[in-house]
């Protein structure tokens, strides 16, 4: 969900294709007496240095392993599409591979990725992670991937306008009001209302502060309920009640962000990296934005939808580099590893343990002080159908959040065509 152009700006240098040197192999295997394994990943943004010396370290702690990164395209859908074709056709010339936080049931169910709960059990990952990522990765209860770094849905307010960050839905659209009438053509608060994955963030975060849940207790997706239609009625009528304007329904992250950087929004819903953008010299707001988790009904703090990345073994490959693959993963998501993706790359550590260490407090004082509002976000609907279901969900929430269905409409609709596709109706 994070942009390139925005990364980029934000993180400075790529860590490019083949970021480990330069070497280029045909396929994963034996080389010259050293197994070699290949990982495959979505390109870090900063300097390239201390990743690579991350993976070097893994090259001396295991001599007999000779490791090739290769990276993939930047877009979630196109790197879906990577793993697609291949794990369907049998790959085997790549070993460890990155997928995304909505993947790992369907490539678990599809038999795709290994089993790790040998090197991985789901109780151990319970103690060193955050819930919302272990759900993501524990299938049945066997565990198919481990948490790498993550993201969350964040509630910007401006500090200059506001008196504080607001609790509840009613105070957001009080404190809005209230700063829009001060200062003539401000708008009230700015998200991701375009007919994409982001707006199911958006929807599933308005849901769960609604009271709901994403599933049912059998695994159903749940959608024709009264959370949901709460939760879409209120996003409908921000835009009806003038706190949010029209054109939100055209909104992805980098339009919410433009806007609301310029100065022109008094509340943002977006995703940790608009908050470096937000802080650039040449920002009109530098100083003047805070953080907070996203309001809800009741006044409890809400939980912003988890995205992020995990890793995972190529099931098709052989036993031997499975066992040294998982032992990759241990070495990528440790905390060590976390630390370094953190301070180098601003990606948000999965392990609650990291974010108490001094070093990070010191020199990445915004990470730190995420820590309350990843310790509560939640995945959306963990099932192997998620990629199946979400043109759907986008479609039918987003007819709804631009009045063109009304949420009744909307969710009965949505709610029948998944329960065809999954065929988990009641």
């Amino acid at each position: 969900m994070r942009r390139v152009s925005s990364i980029v700006l934000a993180l400075g240098l790529v860590v490019g294709l083949g970021v480990w040197g330069c070497r280029r192999q045909d396929a994963a295997g034996e080389a010259g007496g050293r197994t070699r394994l290949v990982f495959k990943y979505q390109p870090l943004w900063g300097p390239p240095e201390p990743f690579r010396e991350l993976l070097a370290r893994f090259e001396r702690e295991n001599p007999g392993v000779e490791l090739v990164t290769e990276a993939l395209p930047n877009a979630s859908d196109l790197a879906h599409q990577f793993f697609l074709t291949s794990l369907e056709g049998g790959a085997r010339d790549f070993d460890v591979l990155v997928a995304d936080v909505v993947w790992v049931p369907e490539f678990a169910r599809a038999g795709w990725i290994a089993d790790l709960s040998a090197e991985f059990p789901p109780e151990r990952l319970r103690e060193d992670f955050f819930p919302g990522p272990v759900e993501a990765v524990v299938v049945e209860g066997r565990t198919y991937a481990v948490p790498w770094y993550l993201d969350v849905g964040l509630l910007y307010y401006r500090t200059d306008l506001v008196p504080r960050a607001p609790r509840t839905y009613a105070e957001l659209e009080r404190f809005a009001r209230e700063a829009m009438a001060k200062t003539p053509g401000l708008q009230g608060y700015v998200w991701q209302g375009r007919q994409y994955e982001g707006l199911s963030c958006n929807v599933y975060e308005a849901l769960w502060g609604h009271g709901g849940r994403a599933l049912s207790e059998d695994g159903r997706v749940l959608l024709d309920d009264a959370p949901a239609r709460e939760a879409l009625a209120y996003l409908r009528g921000l835009v009806e009640r003038g706190v949010s304007p029209a054109t939100v329904t055209g909104f992805s992250e980098e339009e919410s962000r433009r806007v609301f950087q310029e100065g022109r929004a008094v509340f943002m819903r977006n995703w940790p990296y608009a908050w470096s953008e937000a802080q650039k010299p040449d920002s009109p707001i530098r100083g003047k934005v805070g953080i907070a988790p996203l309001p809800t009904v009741s006044g409890e703090p809400g939980s912003g939808a988890m995205g992020g990345w995990q890793l995972a073994v190529n099931a098709h490959v052989s036993p031997e580099r499975r066992k040294l693959a998982a032992r990759l993963i241990a070495h990528l998501t440790s905390p060590e590893a976390n630390r370094v993706l953190a301070l180098n790359y601003a990606r948000n550590p999965p392990r609650p343990a990291v974010y108490q260490d001094a070093r990070l407090r010191e020199a990445a004082p915004f990470i730190a002080g995420l820590l309350p509002m990843v310790e509560r976000a939640k995945p959306r609907p963990v099932t192997p159908y998620y990629n199946l279901i979400s043109d759907v969900l986008q479609s039918e929430f987003s007819a709804a959040v631009a009045g063109l269905r009304t949420p009744e409409a909307a969710l009965k609709r949505a709610q029948r065509q998944v329960d065809h596709l999954t065929g988990e109706g009641p």
